[in-house]
């Protein structure tokens, strides 16, 4: 089984995965590997470590980036280091011991609603604080 660090994106565009394999290169890191819409909804370890594909595809319009198998500080210092380039913005998640057992299409509905809810709280405290 393959452990080695890796990044996995969803719904990057051939110009925006090239720009971001561009990126890596550049702080010398690996390239990203790109989930194809026949494979999205497969178990996350069935993405990572076979060639399955399932029979169906998956369709969604979000940008995700996950992280498989990066340490903490890895994590941090890309995710700072993707906010200064000019990269699109995804949904940024690390594969996790529970996490990695998911159909990743579960896992992105997850974190669409995880991140829908955390912008519904800065809203309402936004607007708590301009009524103050």
């Amino acid at each position: 089984m393959d452990d080695s660090p890796r990044l996995l994106v969803w719904n990057y565009t051939i110009e925006e995965k090239a720009a971001l394999d561009e990126f890596l290169r550049q702080i010398e890191a690996p390239p990203a590997v790109s989930i194809p819409a026949r494979r999205g909804h497969l178990p996350l370890k069935d993405i990572i470590h076979t060639d399955r594909t399932a029979t169906d595809d998956f369709h969604s319009d979000e940008k995700v980036l996950l992280f498989y198998n990066i340490p903490q500080k890895g994590v941090y210092f890309l995710i700072q280091a993707f906010k200064n380039a000019n990269l699109p913005r995804p949904i940024y998640a690390v594969v996790t011991e529970h996490s990695i057992n998911w159909p990743f299409s579960e896992l992105v509905e997850h974190l669409v609603e995880e991140r829908n809810a955390v912008e519904a709280a800065r809203r309402d405290a936004a607007a708590e604080r301009s009524d103050a």
